[in-house]
């Protein structure tokens, strides 16, 4: 049966990629930084990669993109002091920050999961153990893995109650596929209960907590709020506002809050974070309201400004370490929300919208440690703003008590690196 789901899969997978063509071409043609990108994804590496990958067997770690690959930082970190790490990535954006981080282990792009395709990405890239970041399930990898006798690990799973009621409408053909995993671990109990309701062994699943408490805490200790200050030329005690990767269906409203709150605050710094720097509308908005503003990539310009745009990827961190409040953006719009940890690593309140479903568990228990405060519009997010600059004392308690709250969630990454160090 399940070489019969197998195949429709793939024809239909193999279908809808020639139907979508034109629009998945623009994605992945050559440019000047990723000549190779439509290769990759097709698993052709180059002789001397394939060569290098085939000299020793390699632990493969898919994630999709930024959040999942920042993720695993500290579990990559302690992994490739022993073993050679393939990391591979779906978007171009995941893909340059990687290399960034660790430039000496090979990255590539993720192949189509088309079974010819995955097949021969595995002979490639020579895997002894696969581990899928989050909740990723590729039927053709996972059979090829299944037949070579190669362990899959889905690590750090999410589940939402939404996405849990999109897979379960397939539950007839995920079922045949979830159950190859060799081992799982959720990020809470309910997300383990969904998986296994799914068709995943219950004997295989654990619950491991969030990573991302770990990544928080990692990076918190990594980034000096007066160097950053520094860098941008922010005086000590400027009040700093930070919305963070903002979708682009709140830039308007985020910019109104920005224009309301430097009339009613003047001096503050405001500081917006696009989530997507290819789609932004932010420059003609403010430039339409006549609002001046600077721009992280081009210092000096518009110096003095009280609007900085961050207008480079993976710098977020360092301006939440210097903000007095942080609202973390895609949850005042329905997709689902950016990671509210990061900020508590700082010991920031945290702002976050009520569409917040990616990050689900994490926001619970923030919201329950009153590290977090949960709003329903704009109109409530200025409020809540201005109740914060107007109440440092209150601000300070709801950070502080944020930041224990990520000390006291801390540990997935060690959990998941036993589990790995078990298939090793």
């Amino acid at each position: 049966m399940i070489n019969a789901y197998l195949f429709l899969y793939n024809l239909l997978l193999f279908t809808i990629l020639l139907l979508a063509f034109p629009l998945a071409w623009k994605k992945v043609r050559p440019d000047g930084k990723f000549p190779g990108d439509w290769k990759e994804r097709l698993a052709v590496y180059g002789k001397e990669r394939s060569l290098r990958m085939k000299e020793r067997r390699n632990v493969w770690i898919h994630t999709v993109s930024i959040g999942e690959f920042l993720s695993v930082v500290p579990l990559v970190s302690e992994l490739k002091k022993k073993e050679n790490v393939v990391v591979t990535l779906v978007t171009r954006t995941g893909r340059s920050v990687a290399e960034s981080r660790f430039p000496e282990i090979t990255h590539l792009f993720f192949p189509v999961d088309l079974y010819p395709v995955t097949l021969k990405a595995v002979r490639e890239i020579n895997p002894k153990l696969i581990v899928i970041v989050e909740t990723e399930i590729w039927p053709s990898l996972l059979k090829v893995a299944s037949d070579k006798k190669i362990p899959v690990l889905l690590i750090n799973g999410r589940l939402s109650p939404a996405s849990f009621a999109r897979y379960r409408r397939f539950r007839f053909f995920m079922r045949h596929f979830v159950k190859l995993f060799s081992a799982i671990t959720m990020r809470s109990t309910q997300e383990a209960g969904r998986i296994v309701r799914l068709g995943a062994s219950a004997g295989k699943v654990e619950v491991s907590g969030s990573m991302k408490f770990d990544l928080a805490l990692s990076m918190g200790a990594s980034i000096n709020p007066g160097e950053v200050k520094k860098e941008h030329n922010i005086p000590e005690g400027r009040k700093v506002v930070v919305f963070g990767s903002i979708h682009p269906a709140e830039e308007e409203p985020v910019v109104e809050i920005s224009r309301r709150l430097l009339a009613s605050h003047p001096g503050t710094v405001l500081i917006i974070v696009p989530r997507y720097l290819d789609r932004t509308q932010v420059y003609g908005i403010l430039e339409s309201r006549k609002m001046g503003y600077s721009r992280k990539s081009r210092p000096g310009k518009e110096a003095g400004a009280s609007i900085l745009i961050v207008d480079t990827y993976g710098e977020l961190n360092k301006f939440y370490s210097i903000c007095d409040v942080a609202f973390v953006g895609a949850s005042l719009c329905p997709f689902g929300g950016q990671n509210p940890i990061e900020p508590t690593a700082f010991g920031k309140p945290v702002l976050y919208g009520k569409y917040n479903w990616h990050f689900l568990e994490e926001w619970k228990v923030i919201k329950e440690g009153s590290g977090g405060i949960e709003v329903d519009s704009f109109e409530a997010l200025h409020g809540e703003i201005v109740r914060l600059l107007d109440n440092p004392s209150l601000a300070e308690e709801t950070g502080k008590k944020g930041h224990e709250t990520l000390l006291a969630n801390t540990g997935a990454t060690k959990r998941n690196l036993l589990l790995l160090s078990r298939f090793l």
